[in-house]
């Protein structure tokens, strides 16, 4: 079980922003210590307004953060050289996703300088979102989607595609080529054609639904064809 601890935000949006983003990648646990809260969190929170509602409010984190197996720090500085140690080993939230084990924490500190060196003092891991040298430091929203987003991978992945097998495609390409005949393609062109649309759509990903909008399109103007022939009696 994860649960997310929010430090001393300042912002009440960003309160509203990370509980909406909790409830779109399936977290529910959230609690607040010394965050801002107003109405413009429950505005922002969107339809994750029951995260916000049941999420706990931290008198002592010291003391809170006893009761997990695990507790993550996250921060957007990585290469201070004084108390260098405070930052050491850092992860990525990829990398993190093997240690997470048990109840695990993972705090969001403060938007303006993050989390203090004494709450730092107080997890076992550090994790960051990798970014530009130039500007590392991410909205705390934002870094909490990048995160929780990556914490969770795969547990929503959409249905996969049916992807168009060869038998589709070559019953593609046989209409194709009844095609190509009746609008009096030369052999030699129709033969290349073939060939070289059998090697587009074989690097394509194609889903047999595709595929097959477009044998009925080539059989619906085949069709047609052969209408206009009978109606006007031209060969």
């Amino acid at each position: 079980m994860l649960e997310v601890i929010l430090v001393e935000l300042k912002i009440p949006e960003n309160v509203g922003f990370i509980a909406r983003v909790m409830k779109n990648f399936g977290f529910k646990n959230l609690s607040l210590y010394r965050c801002k809260i107003d109405e413009n969190s429950y505005f922002t929170a969107a339809h994750a307004k029951d995260v916000l509602e049941n999420a706990r409010v931290i008198y002592d984190l010291e003391e809170y953060l006893k009761q997990f197996d695990f507790a993550v720090a996250t921060t957007g500085v990585t290469a201070e050289s004084q108390e260098r140690y405070l930052r050491r080993p850092i992860f990525t939230p990829e990398q993190l996703r093997e240690y997470v084990r048990g109840r695990t924490a993972i705090l969001f500190g403060r938007e303006d300088f993050g989390l203090l060196n004494e709450e730092l003092e107080l997890c076992d891991a550090i994790i960051t979102v990798p970014s530009n040298p130039e500007y590392p430091v991410m909205n705390v929203s934002h870094a909490a989607a990048i995160i929780l987003y990556e914490l969770n991978k795969g547990k929503y992945e959409p249905e996969p595609l049916d992807i168009a097998s060869k038998r589709d495609v070559e019953i593609l390409l046989q209409s194709l080529e009844t095609l190509m005949r009746k609008t009096w393609f030369p052999e030699h062109r129709i033969r290349k054609g073939i060939v070289m649309l059998r090697r587009g759509f074989g690097r394509s990903s194609f889903t047999k639904h595709e595929i097959n909008m477009l044998v009925g399109i080539v059989r619906k103007t085949l069709l047609y064809m052969e209408h206009i022939k009978e109606k006007y009696g031209k060969s």
